[in-house]
């Protein structure tokens, strides 16, 4: 008789693996990669933007619409997925977001028409949110609040490599291959988190914890979190402060490459310094995190982003496109990397008091970040001035309300008590 196959240790149930003591580190770093995803989709293809206009016999500045067109994608896509994961647990939105991104990704790989990429975008787009609202709600499920500013500060760590390696990558792939071989790429990287699901992501919401209320009254929960002061101030000012992302992004190659002349290489190292020290504040986050209150290190970083906005409007008005690029460039630096302060932080604590609905406040909070994205980029084209006065005008007047609502919220708000 053969001896019994020896059975493979249970995974744990959901209930014995939420709220732990020690702060899972390794877990939060696969997170990270699952949400490095949209990062990546975002700014791993904007090297090829002129060689795909030549392909489509298109303008650059008409390819570029495939930015917006994924926004949408983002900002539609989370608010399905947040009520859904609150429902269904967090395993199964993320098996079908990104199956549905690795379609997504080879549409946008093979077509021969702008107009189906658009599409294929958008819905790269509704499938890589998943990712976002999925391992947000995932931290909340299992981590207290200044637990879950660590793990964001962490996760960033990892996904923040995108923004920093993306351009650069794209251009490696442009110099040996076609611009078809960035999705095929992607394609291949939404399968490796399929593979990161299946094996390493465990389900971390209770049924106890689940959100039973009828499908039908979803629109009236997301208005109720609108009305909640515990998530309504640091979410939709957390939003604006991200604006900053967007609007630069949106505008960079303008600025840098066409205003200041700075060559595609160049242009990399630059867009990478700029998101290498959101990294290195979102890991200085988690050593104040232990010192400060979460909602002073917030407000102190909202202050650094709208100050740094500040200057470089009154740059912008003044001297225009004659300002001196270092000086315009360490303005936008400490915008930008004054997110890694505000949105660990603002995070957490628009979702610390959400607990049966923690998927739906993660997808609203990310939607409304796209959405300012979205409003960003629009708020560029309204203003004929210089480019240095143009993007100073968009940061400055996001970060202002951003930093206002910062400032609204309760400064004797409890976060233990949301344990």
């Amino acid at each position: 008789m053969s001896a019994p196959k020896p059975s493979l240790p249970n995974k744990p149930l959901a209930s014995e693996r939420v709220r732990s003591a020690d702060l899972p580190v390794a877990w939060i770093m696969m997170l990270g990669l699952i949400v490095a995803v949209g990062p990546l989709s975002i700014d791993m293809y904007l090297p090829a933007l002129p060689s795909m206009a030549d392909d489509f016999g298109v303008s650059t500045a008409f390819m570029a619409n495939s930015v917006p067109a994924y926004f949408l994608g983002l900002v539609f896509g989370q608010l399905f997925y947040g009520p859904f994961s609150d429902r269904v647990g967090r395993v199964k939105p993320l098996y079908i977001g990104m199956t549905l991104y690795v379609i997504a990704s080879i549409i946008c790989a093979t077509t021969n028409d702008e107009y189906v990429l658009f599409v294929g975008r958008t819905l790269q787009a509704l499938g890589a949110c998943v990712g976002a609202v999925v391992t947000r709600a995932a931290i909340r499920d299992r981590l207290t609040a200044k637990q879950t500013a660590k793990a964001f500060s962490i996760m960033i760590l990892v996904m923040g490599l995108a923004p920093i390696l993306a351009p650069s990558l794209g251009a490696v792939f442009l110099r040996f291959f076609t611009w078809h071989s960035i999705f095929w790429f992607l394609a291949a990287f939404g399968t490796l988190n399929l593979l990161l699901t299946k094996f390493f992501f465990f389900e971390t919401l209770t049924e106890e914890n689940r959100n039973v209320r009828p499908a039908k009254e979803v629109l009236s929960q997301y208005w109720d979190l609108l009305k909640d002061r515990t998530f309504n101030y640091p979410a939709i000012g957390g939003g604006l402060l991200m604006g900053a992302m967007f609007v630069y992004i949106s505008s960079a190659s303008e600025l840098i490459m066409d205003t200041y002349g700075v060559s595609a290489t160049h242009f990399g190292w630059l867009f990478g310094m700029n998101a290498a020290g959101f990294v290195a504040l979102t890991q200085l986050n988690q050593w104040l995190t232990n010192r400060f209150r979460i909602l002073s290190i917030l407000r102190f970083g909202a202050m650094m982003q709208v100050i740094s906005a500040g200057v470089l409007f009154v740059i912008g008005l003044f001297l225009g496109t004659d300002a001196w690029l270092p000086l315009v460039l360490v303005c936008i630096f400490f915008c930008i990397a004054g997110l890694g302060l505000t949105q660990p932080n603002a995070s957490a604590i628009a979702l610390a008091f959400q607990k049966r609905r923690a998927g739906m406040a993660s997808a609203l909070q990310g939607s409304l970040m796209f959405s300012v994205g979205i409003f960003g980029g629009l708020l560029l084209n309204l203003f004929p001035v210089n480019p240095v006065l143009k993007i100073g005008i968009a940061m400055f007047s996001l970060m202002s309300l951003g930093c206002f609502l910062i400032w609204q919220i309760d400064r004797n708000l409890n976060l233990d008590d949301a344990e």
